[in-house]
Order: structure tokens, then sequence, then C-alpha cells
């Protein structure tokens, strides 16, 4: 076997592998989002104090949040939106890749501390999400 057709081979191979892992990120998008909206943000946990990129998602009764790269289809973290208690939205101070222009959130998850970085139009949503009443939770108030 010549060099140019062996380096042509490890270059298709690079090649096939590549379109591989790409359609594996967008379906893996897709399949995460399951109709619902999601949103670029990333999460600091109390353990934890460097900024994680992530994918987050809000249902009618939890927000679940998936690392942006990675084989697992389940969220990393979920909490019900009762459990979640965050304070008003402040700008962020050191940079975070993918996140150009952020503000950050600080408030509980569940019973830990953490903190939300979004982009300004995505906090509006949270936020709304976050105030509004799940479907059927609360329907006796008056």
């Amino acid at each position: 076997m010549s060099p140019l057709v062996t380096a042509e081979s490890v270059l298709a191979l690079l090649a096939a592998v590549v379109l591989v892992v790409l359609a594996y990120v967008w379906l893996r998008r897709r399949y995460i989002a399951e109709g619902r909206p999601l949103m670029l943000c990333a999460l600091r946990t109390e353990g934890d104090p460097r900024w994680r990129l992530g994918l987050a998602r809000l249902s009618g009764a939890s927000l679940d949040w998936f690392t942006v790269v990675g084989p697992s289809l389940r969220p990393r973290f979920s909490w019900h939106r009762y459990e979640l208690d965050f304070g008003a939205a402040v700008p962020v101070h050191e940079p975070i890749p993918g996140l150009p222009d952020a503000v950050e959130v600080s408030g509980t998850c569940g019973p830990t501390p953490c903190g939300l970085a979004v982009p300004q139009p995505a906090y509006t949503a949270f936020r709304a999400w976050l105030e509004s009443s799940p479907p059927g939770f609360n329907v006796n108030v008056t």
C-alpha cells in the first residue's frame, strides 16, 4: 500500500468520525429538547466554583440540566420548580466561553446553593417560567 493511499484512508476515516460526532451532537440536542424550551446556560454549584456550560430544559414542573457534550441522554441535574429559589440577575464578571453578555442568578437548587448564567433573553424566559404556576399546581388559589 502506497503512502498516498494510506494518507487518504486515514483522512477519510477522520472525516467520517467527525461527521458521526457532529451528527450525534445534533441528534442528542434534538432528543434532549423533546419539543420543550431549551437554552444554553452555565451552572456553578457550591462544590464546584467554576462555570460548566450546559443545556437547560424547562418543562411544566421541572428544570433539567444537561452537559453540552457527552454521551448521556439523561439530565445531569433535575430540580422541581418548587425547589428553585433565585434572586435578581447581575452581570457575570468573568467571561464564560459560549455565553457572551450573560447574566448570573444566584440562589438555591434544591437544598444546595447554585448559580445559573444565561443570556439576557433566556433569563427573561427563565424568570417568567419560574414565577408562573405549572399546570394543576395551586389550582385552588383565590
